[in-house]
């Protein structure tokens, strides 16, 4: 078998089929590359219909529109501006941002610029087409009043907002990517216009800046010039005010402060120097006459530095070591000894009167000491009071200075500021420059037909592909195996292909004619896997049903007998639609009894066979319709005439009329071991094979197989069947 389908006998045995292939099977997301492109390959007349009737309708519709023309000049934002003056500018340069760039922009779009625009180009020129209505003396006041539009009357204020409109319509400002660069895109019917208008932006657009700048640094300019004036009055008004100020207070005080202040300091100096003077003598005279007071004379004069207190002291300790070498021989009343006593009495009178004279002096030196310090102390309070004085007088003259200072400062800033000012005002230059000019174009921008019709193609296409898929994904009929497989449950025995002969007769004539062809081994492969089981023969009486006419029973039954018969089985063939009864018609058989006369029991079964020289089987078929003998159709009856037919005939292939028409098939399909469905290849509805397969439930009949019938191998070819031939 060349089939990717395993055959199996009986319905019941899909579900474990099923459920063994399960782990397995397909998936239900899973998109059918090859199955889509087919589908499209399929309607691809509906694809090149839709590209060539949507392409050709965009070409001629887009063709009756008036060509436009498009002309594109371009400025930069330069953030590279020379720097002739240092400080800061009083027009600052742009510091450029994508925020800034979509704000120039924006003013190269604006009316104030555009109506510029209208005054150089001509409102005439302009309204060229008559959409404004512009007469010659409204022109020429729309041209003057640019320079002051507040004072323009309101019926030119109109005229010359139409004019801006025709302009903005279709004109496109737009930033170049992450570029400083401003593309301006002008369109007009007109080329030389479209190129004008687009330049003459761009011009008006550098001019504003410059004007601008202009009329910023030059108001600022006048500004400064009067504020300095100003200035300079107040800064010599504030000095003279300061110089009258110091001569008045050095005739007054005599001094500054500063001197003042420097006297201040050197009687402070002396007066602790005095007041360190006193405080040693005072302390000198205390200790004298402490020591004067408990340790005598000779203590005192250890404390007195003078020389004729240290001679008195000598004297004094001369006598004292002769009375104590006499003392070691004689008494005190030696004369010598006395005399010594008198020499050394009037030796201590003389002390005693040269340290009371020391101690004067010291006291005496002690009270100058003091009155030289309340002097110090007067002379330093009188000074103090004199700086005081002096402050008060020199807060004013501060006040007065600092005032000047200020004036001076921003006098100075001002005068230097007016010099920068002067310097920009000759030396402005705009933060934009023109880098393309528009050029006149040489070709329409729109429309463009041919791009139009390709856009209407491509349309067509989208158009085209889309129809397709929802054919495909909203069908109601079963095109491949797997679908019906899927839908119905049932093992698809086969696919046959649709043949292109005439008639039955013909078709038939084909078979026997090319036995090996692709129809015939499809033929093969369906009577191989329903009347084969495990390679040995199965069912021998098989009825192909179906659930609507016009499903390929006849054809596909008349293949089935003919391949048995090639095979070298005995076979016949029922034609037990007796309804719409064909084969007599299609042969032309002359038959003197038929199946209708034996089942109206006017002729034995054997008399009933019609057994044709051209085929290689038999025939049980009736003459024409016999509507009134389908009805006497039973069950039992029919079992016990398939049985005589199955003891003579090796394979009985009943083709039974369609379930949904008639009940006769249901009937048939009682009497049979195997049941052959068949489904016409995008023909049957899903609907019809779902009913015919319940009825078929409802009688606790099992279908053996389903197959589909009259496949267009163009529209739906088997890869796996493709290009095979025999040699």
């Amino acid at each position: 078998m060349n089939s990717r389908f395993t055959p199996v006998e009986f319905a019941p045995m899909t579900r474990a089929r099923r459920a063994l292939s399960g782990s397995a099977g397909d998936d239900a997301d899973a998109v059918d590359l090859r199955a889509l492109a087919r589908a499209v390959w399929r309607g691809r007349w509906l694809v090149g219909g839709a590209m060539a009737g949507l392409g050709l309708a965009a070409y001629l519709a887009v063709a009756q529109i008036r060509p436009t023309f498009e002309a594109t000049a371009k400025v930069m934002l330069d953030p590279r501006n020379a720097q002739i003056v240092t400080g800061e500018e009083v027009v600052q340069d742009l510091e450029l941002s994508e925020q800034v760039v979509n704000g120039e922009a924006a003013v190269l779009s604006s009316n104030v610029l555009i109506e510029r625009v209208v005054a150089e180009i001509g409102p005439a020129r302009l309204d060229a087409d008559g959409e404004i209505g512009v007469t010659a003396e409204e022109a020429a006041r729309l041209v003057a009043s640019v320079a002051d539009p507040d004072a323009r009357p309101a019926d030119d204020d109109q005229i010359m907002q139409g004019l801006v409109w025709l302009i903005r319509r279709d004109l496109t400002v737009v930033p170049q990517g992450d570029s400083y660069v401003i593309a301006i895109r002008a369109e007009n019917h007109a080329p030389e216009l479209a190129a004008d208008i687009a330049n003459a932006i761009a011009r008006a657009y550098i001019a504003a800046q410059i004007d601008d700048r202009r009329d910023t640094t030059t108001g600022a300019t006048a500004w400064l010039e009067a504020r300095v004036v100003e200035l300079r009055a107040d800064l010599e008004e504030a000095e003279a005010a300061v110089t009258d100020a110091r001569a008045q207070g050095l005739s007054v005080e005599g001094g500054t402060v500063e001197t003042v202040r420097q006297q201040v300091a050197d009687l402070n100096g002396q007066l602790v120097a005095a007041r360190a003077d006193r405080a040693a003598t005072e302390a000198q005279i205390g200790q004298l006459e402490a020591v004067l007071a408990s340790g005598g004379l000779s203590e005192v004069a250890d404390l007195v530095s003078s020389p004729l207190v240290e001679q008195l002291a000598l004297e004094r300790l001369e006598l004292t070591r002769q009375d104590d070498q006499w003392a070691e021989r004689y008494d005190e009343s030696h004369p010598e000894r006395q005399r010594i006593a008198r020499e050394l009495a009037r030796l201590e009178a003389d002390l005693a009167g040269e340290v009371e004279r020391i101690i004067a002096r010291s006291r005496s030196a002690a009270e100058v000491a003091r009155a030289r310090e309340d002097s110090l102390r007067t002379g330093i309070a009188d000074l103090e009071s004199r700086v005081v004085s002096i402050t008060s007088g020199e807060q004013g003259l501060r006040q007065l200075e600092r005032e000047a200072q200020a004036k001076r400062q921003t006098y100075e800033a001002l005068l230097s500021r007016l010099t920068e000012t002067r310097t920009q005002e000759l030396l402005q230059q705009p933060d934009a420059r023109l880098i393309e000019r528009a050029s006149v174009p040489a070709a329409p921008a729109a429309p463009r037909p041919k791009l139009m019709g390709a856009l209407g193609a491509m349309a067509g296409l989208a158009l085209g592909l889309g129809l397709i898929f929802v054919r495909e994904m909203t069908a109601q009929t079963f095109r491949t195996p797997r679908d019906l497989e899927a839908a119905t449950g049932l093992p698809v025995l086969g696919s046959v292909p649709l043949q292109t002969a005439g008639g039955l007769m013909a078709a038939t004539a084909a078979l026997r004619d090319a036995p090996y062809s692709i129809y015939a081994e499809r033929i093969r492969h369906l009577r191989t896997a329903l009347l084969m089981r495990e390679g040995q023969e199965g069912a021998r009486a098989v009825a192909v049903l179906s659930a609507a006419p016009d499903e390929g029973k006849t054809r596909t039954t008349l293949a089935l007998a003919q391949m048995s018969a090639l095979a070298g089985k005995s076979v016949i063939v029922v034609d037990a639609d007796l309804r719409r009864s064909t084969m007599q018609a299609a042969f032309g058989w002359d038959m003197e009894e038929d199946f209708a006369d034996f089942i109206r029991g006017a002729c034995p079964l054997d008399r009933a066979i019609y057994s044709d020289p051209d085929f290689g089987f038999d025939f049980l078929a009736a003459r024409g319709p016999q509507p009134d003998v389908a009805d006497r159709l039973a069950a039992d009856w029919l079992a016990r005439v398939v049985d005589e037919l199955k003891r003579v005939y090796d394979v009985v292939l009943i083709d039974a009329p369609a379930l949904l028409a008639v009940s006769d098939g249901l009937v048939l399909a009682q009497v049979v071991d195997a049941r052959l469905f068949l489904v016409r290849w995008d023909g049957t509805p899903r609907k019809a094979v779902s009913e015919a397969l319940a009825a078929m439930d409802e009688m606790g009949l099992d279908v053996t197989g389903a197959a589909l019938t009259m496949v267009d191998p163009a529209r739906a070819p088997e890869p796996e069947t493709q290009g095979y031939a025999y040699a």
